[in-house]
């Protein structure tokens, strides 16, 4: 999922008068643009887990980290977290955000080519807000499904062209309905946005 890329530009409405009122004709009054909802990402995605560092990138605040059971993930680490205080090879306990995929386009026709569309594109141009006020940015990713939870509404995914299983959380009640359409296989392409870290700390007691 990094800090998300790209921002909304507002839509403004013009009502023109004039000559009109003389004549006692009546200028249609367009609706009022209605402002776009903000997109959040919901408290109920909060999660804790212990873990190892396996690389920090200072310059993207990228950190990679692979729990007990050896899976390997990712996080953006949020403003508070403390990088100079972190090591590769500590045991860490973290608090984060999982990542949020707010837009989930099915294959088209069957051919496992995603369909890429306009309302995708202007998807990503809007900002997100974590709980705590921090701001995400969204990315658009393509990856063929490897794992479908409905109970958790979590698509595991991997990038066709190679790499490690990813999840992802559907919030959307659309979205969610929307992945009753999808199966182990299909190569979707999601808009995401990043898991980001709340805290990173070190571990309390050794976990593994």
């Amino acid at each position: 999922m990094v800090l998300i890329k790209m921002k909304a530009a507002g839509a403004v409405a013009v009502v023109l008068a004039g000559t009109a009122l003389a004549t006692g004709a009546v200028l249609p009054i367009p609706a009022v643009a209605q402002p776009t909802p903000k997109l959040t990402v919901p408290e109920s995605e909060a999660a804790t887990a212990q873990a190892r560092i396996r690389a920090i990138n200072t310059k993207t605040r990228l950190v990679t980290l692979s729990d007990a059971s050896g899976k390997t993930f990712s996080v953006t680490a949020g403003p508070e977290v403390r990088l100079n205080l972190l090591r590769v090879g500590d045991r860490v306990d973290l608090k984060f955000y999982r990542a949020v995929a707010f837009a989930v386009t099915p294959p088209r026709g069957g051919n496992g080519v995603p369909a890429n569309t306009d309302q995708m594109k202007q998807l990503i141009l809007q900002p997100v807000e974590a709980p705590g006020g921090v701001v995400l940015q969204l990315t658009q990713i393509s990856g063929t499904i490897v794992g479908i939870d409905m109970a958790s509404h979590r698509l595991d995914l991997v990038n066709p062209s190679g790499g490690g299983v990813f999840s992802v959380d559907v919030t959307n009640p659309d979205q969610i309905q929307a992945m009753q359409s999808l199966n182990v296989g299909d190569t979707i392409t999601a808009v995401i946005s990043d898991a980001v870290a709340v805290t990173i700390q070190p571990a309390r007691r050794r976990w593994f």
